[in-house]
């Protein structure tokens, strides 16, 4: 993977033949406009998740905080 640009997609990971895991390997693809694009439309629904469960996490612990003698 020398002199291009490539985009991390995914992670993959083989299991031994006694079940455990094999180290994981990063999935890579070739950097193009068209997966810049796809890039993009894929993590902002994840962003959106990421975004509310911190929303959620602060709201939280400040209740907890403001109920804490």
């Amino acid at each position: 993977m020398t002199g291009d640009d490539f985009i991390q997609i995914g992670v993959i990971s083989a299991r031994a033949p006694d079940g455990t895991a094999l180290p994981a390997q990063p999935i890579f693809i070739r950097k193009t406009p068209e997966a810049e694009i796809a890039e993009e439309a894929a993590l902002q629904p994840v962003a959106k998740i990421f975004a509310a469960k911190f929303a959620q996490y602060l709201h939280e612990t400040r209740k907890i905080g403001a109920e804490a003698p």
